[in-house]
């Protein structure tokens, strides 16, 4: 017995010992966000990574305080993403750790040339979290990364929030890895940046980035962009508007000299999606449906918002059937088939696809027909009638 009680306790001392493995955190850099941009040599990449000063992140800290910013901002250019970050490091008194990352941005040049380097580093980094937002700059990437955290502590918070609260598209390096694995397009967050002169921090005018479209992929390269309502209907037509808080918000008119004019804030909507098999070939079917509230109504006629419900109703499904049809069509110009109605096909009719398949972008790009339907109801006309 006594060999056993012996080992028992030899076993009980080896938990004891701790991890051998740990890195204490104040001896690593957290990397929150990463920008990546082509460099200005042919074939190299410029890399940006932002990672928050803990020394300036102390509660106890006011706004605005003289220490400056709360964040550090390092950009290197090598020939690969891995290069740049290893030359980053060496500029670092502390390791780099990308598990807490949380939004990558892509600058519009690099996006033309292609993804294909930075999709292939996040998928063969065991660390790096896949859910990570991934978004589209106008200009150079590193740019955005000097927006002013008016509300949060960190730009990429900013950026995560676009995502979070949905204002067009919530797209990851999963949706992207996903979409690339079965040949289909896909969409991202277009950012838009600029000055405010009329708000100033430190003595300087405010720099403002905010969601101005998406920008479409498809074999890891930017097609096209799409603006404003463009944007909001492709999102609609993607399911990525359902449920969350960015709701929709259109006004519609009726008769000739426009005496009628409401506005109607939907506070629900979805989006279903189907293909039937016709003997010309498949027939897609995008169908939306939405309930909305009245947020105006006007009729010099003097008649009640709820008179005009069956016209207003009308008129909604008109227009956003027009916005969405149009949106889907740039998207069939663009070669890029971000709906992935390619997967829905191969779902449904495996056997049809298997024709297709080889030609899908040209197919979807010249033949694919569309037809969009809209069933909506407007159940809340406030308090007054």
């Amino acid at each position: 017995m006594k060999p056993l009680k012996l080992g028992v306790v030899l076993l009980l001392l080896l938990n004891l010992t701790g991890c051998w493995s740990k890195i204490e955190l104040d001896k690593l850099t957290f990397i929150f966000g990463m920008y990546i941009d082509a460099g200005k040599e042919p074939g190299t990449v410029e890399v940006s990574i932002d990672a928050p000063l803990p020394n300036r992140l102390m509660s106890s800290t006011p706004a605005g305080n003289p220490q400056g910013k709360s964040y550090s901002l390092v950009t290197k250019t090598a020939s690969t993403i891995t290069d740049a970050i290893i030359l980053i490091q060496k500029d670092l008194s502390r390791r780099l750790e990308i598990s807490h990352i949380k939004v990558i941005v892509i600058g519009k040049e690099y996006a033309a040339r292609g993804i294909y380097e930075l999709l292939e580093w996040t998928k063969r980094q065991p660390e790096f979290p896949i859910g990570t937002y991934i978004m589209a700059a106008p200009g150079k990437a590193k740019e955005i990364a000097g927006l002013s955290a008016i509300f949060e502590q960190l730009p990429d918070q900013v950026l995560r929030n676009f995502s979070e609260l949905n204002l067009t598209y919530a797209t990851t390096i999963r949706n992207c890895l996903q979409a690339e694995a079965n040949n289909m397009g896909y969409a991202m967050n277009y950012l838009s940046f600029g000055e405010n002169p009329d708000e100033m921090e430190q003595g300087k005018p405010v720099q403002w980035a905010g969601v101005q479209g998406v920008m479409l992929f498809n074999k890891m390269k930017m097609k096209e962009t799409l603006i404003g309502a463009d944007s909001r209907a492709l999102a609609w037509a993607a399911g990525d508007l359902s449920g969350h808080l960015a709701l929709p918000l259109y006004t519609v008119k009726w008769e000739e000299d426009s005496k009628g004019k409401a506005s109607a804030l939907f506070y629900y909507n979805t989006v279903s999606k189907s293909v039937k098999m016709t003997t010309e070939g498949p027939v897609f079917y995008i169908k939306l449906k939405g309930k909305a509230s009245i947020t105006l109504f006007r009729d010099n006629g003097a008649d009640n918002a709820i008179d005009h419900s069956g016209t207003i109703e009308r008129n909604l499904e008109e227009r956003v059937t027009a916005d969405v049809s149009r949106a889907i069509r740039k998207t069939q110009e663009a070669g890029a088939d971000v709906l992935q109605l390619g997967m829905l096909l191969e779902w449904k009719h495996p056997k049809e696809w298997r024709k297709l398949k080889e030609r899908w972008d040209d197919y979807y790009a010249k033949e694919a027909e569309i037809r969009v339907t809209a069933d909506f109801s407007i159940d809340n006309f406030g308090a007054s009638k």
